[in-house]
């Protein structure tokens, strides 16, 4: 899984370029096994050099606070069992939260001084944003969630599309709608109306993902997305299924209550960006692969082996195959 992360092909190619992307995964996943290894004050060091490459990074560091939390609150020795249902979970996570809050406090405090800061500094710059204010205002992109998921699903596609993966899918609706019919096709048009009310609502583009033909963004913007309304609404079905098989796969090794503060994470750092960029996905996508159980040796051989051909035709075209834009300037392929 490690090697599958490190070949992963929007990480492997900007190790290559002037981007801030690999020092901010880098020092993120860092900060997050100090921080498993009880190391909190290094663990808070390396938060910071986080934050300093990208400032959405500050949301990065809440989750691995909370995923300590978490794990503490809900692995605490107790007389009580954990509750399974969410609310009921949520609630007993903060009641043993409120009861170590003095033990956790002495232990993250220095890392809980990292966001702080961050937050103290938005203060004072009147927004997050240290470059070009006007082309990264804060939005609400609400489609950048589902565009997360069906990459992620496409990436992980021997793991999310397999034969028994997609069998499982079918039996399990099948099954619902023979348990409860009416409550299962109304939570299906539910689910298919808020999907679609978002393609119309909030599908945004952003002037450079139309006027970049460097990035391959680009391409799949135009060929895909912008060929047909159509389009857009036919890939509802597969945000739902990449969805679903996302959140089960991390279900199976992380609670509940684990699992719903990554995905609020997730939507935080994704949503206000305008901008439709592959390489925002890499730290969620790599947290989605640290905490899902080991695909199987064939799946990672197959997966491992379509990163190695990707990257590989990837750093071809970018050396190899340059074009030339009309003022006569050298351009070439990027992510």
């Amino acid at each position: 899984m490690a090697c599958l992360v490190v070949l992963f092909p929007l990480h492997f190619f900007f190790h290559f370029l002037y981007y801030t992307d690999v020092g901010s995964l880098t020092f993120v996943m860092a900060s997050y096994l100090a921080c498993s290894k009880h190391r909190y004050k290094v663990s808070a060091l390396l938060a910071g050099w986080a934050v300093l490459f990208r400032q959405t990074n500050a949301v990065w560091v809440c989750f691995i606070i909370g995923m300590l939390v978490l794990k503490r609150c809900l692995k605490t020795k107790s007389d009580k069992p954990i509750p399974e249902a969410l609310p009921q979970q949520l609630m007993f996570a903060t009641e043993r939260a409120w009861h170590l809050k003095w033990v956790l406090l002495v232990d993250l405090w220095a890392l809980i001084l990292v966001p702080l800061v961050f937050a103290a500094f938005v203060m004072w710059n009147g927004g997050i944003v240290l470059g070009d204010k006007a082309a990264h205002t804060p939005v609400k992109h609400l489609m950048q969630p589902l565009y997360f998921v069906l990459f992620t699903a496409i990436a992980l596609a021997p793991f999310h599309f397999s034969p028994a993966r997609l069998r499982e899918a079918l039996i399990g609706l099948q099954q619902a709608l023979h348990r409860q019919p009416l409550q299962t096709s109304v939570k299906l048009l539910s689910i298919t109306a808020i999907l679609g009310l978002l393609v119309n609502k909030f599908t945004m583009v952003h002037p450079y993902l139309v006027a970049d033909n460097r990035h391959y963004t680009f391409y799949i913007w135009k060929d895909i997305f912008a060929r047909s309304p159509a389009a857009r609404y036919a890939l509802i079905p597969l945000y739902a299924y990449s969805g679903w098989s996302i959140w089960n796969s991390v279900m199976v090794q992380q609670s509940k209550l684990c699992a719903l503060l990554m995905t609020l994470c997730t939507i935080v750092t994704l949503v206000p960006a305008w901008l439709i960029e592959f390489r925002y996905f890499t730290i969620p996508f790599a947290m989605v692969v640290l905490h899902m159980p080991p695909a199987s040796a064939s799946q990672l051989r197959l997966i491992i082996a379509a990163y190695a051909l990707t990257n590989a035709a990837t750093v071809y075209i970018f050396l190899l195959r340059p074009f030339r834009w009309p003022d006569h300037s050298i351009a070439r392929f990027i992510w």
